[in-house]
């Protein structure tokens, strides 16, 4: 993708009030250094070569590539794999590839931050100062139907709170299931105690006064227990100085995107991928209705 200007102004700033914002030492955003980088390894588990597979037309990650290059924020859009022919499937569609990111960090338990540390080291040992990224957005490839409108208001929302101190934004939807009924198995190396139910959330409080502790949120009706969230991983915007000086991706400080859960399409199996599809031919479908319309 050729280095563009903002195409467009923040629709409104909005700014917190002095007694809510947090002092803090982070940066000013450069705008012109926000850049969006594809992750898209080669091995997949659920679906062969999943992120370069046909989806409505186009390889999967070129969805991907393409709200990056329409984003009126994003200014580069890169591509990390660990494949040349993944590269070069990146590179057709406009985005840059400039390396393969290393087969170390590339296989089935490798970290967000793996190939983020991979990605800012390549990119201070081969761009100049002014060229380093001043905010990243990662956009997955396994969120075909994320929107570039979606996008652009998530960056908007993370800079009209940039001097409230935010590490990272994560989007998120409701979570479908209650969280507080669930629980994990006690790994002790006692036989007996691995059948002993590990709740979750041990502990909680009242959402409608924060103040009031709830021992056992397991055992109290749910209208007052607080809302939880589930991030969905269609869009995470991350502070390189969070991951070069906090060692990882979230922070300490994130801040919320909120989504509506029929947003969001998994791609894990073959059925949801054949669902998956059918809801972004009805998202192509009424875009060019809406173009027709306008015309």
């Amino acid at each position: 993708q050729a280095h563009k200007t903002r195409k467009g102004g923040l629709a409104a700033m909005s700014e917190e009030p002095p007694s809510k914002r947090r002092a803090t030492a982070l940066g000013k955003i450069d705008q012109a250094c926000i850049y969006a980088v594809v992750p898209a390894r080669a091995g997949s588990k659920g679906v062969k070569g999943k992120n370069i597979k046909d989806f409505c037309g186009k390889p999967l990650m070129a969805w991907a590539i393409e709200n990056g290059l329409k984003s009126k924020y994003v200014t580069r859009t890169f591509v990390s794999t660990d494949s040349e022919e993944f590269r070069q499937v990146a590179l057709a569609h406009g985005a840059e590839a400039p390396f393969l990111r290393p087969a170390e960090i590339s296989h089935d338990t490798a970290t967000d931050y793996e190939f983020f540390v991979h990605f800012l080291q390549w990119m201070k040992e081969n761009e100049p100062e002014h060229k380093q990224p001043s905010l990243l957005v990662q956009l997955r490839p396994t969120a075909p139907c994320l929107s570039v409108e979606s996008v652009d208001a998530a960056i908007e929302k993370f800079l009209e709170h940039e001097d409230a101190g935010f590490d990272s934004l994560r989007s998120v939807t409701p979570a479908d299931h209650e969280p507080f009924n669930m629980y994990f198995l006690d790994p002790s190396v006692d036989e007996a105690e691995r059948e002993r139910l590990v709740p979750i959330i041990p502990t909680s409080y009242n959402r409608h006064r924060p103040s009031e502790i709830i021992k056992e949120p397991q055992s109290v009706a749910r209208q007052i227990l607080p809302k939880i969230y589930w991030h969905n991983a269609y869009i995470d915007i991350i502070r390189p100085s969070t991951i070069l000086e906090q060692g990882c991706c979230m922070g300490k400080r994130c801040l919320s995107f909120h989504m509506r859960p029929d947003d969001t399409a998994d791609i894990d199996t073959p059925d949801q991928w054949d669902a998956a599809e059918a809801k972004k031919r009805t998202q192509l479908a009424a875009a060019t209705l809406e173009t027709a319309k306008s015309h």
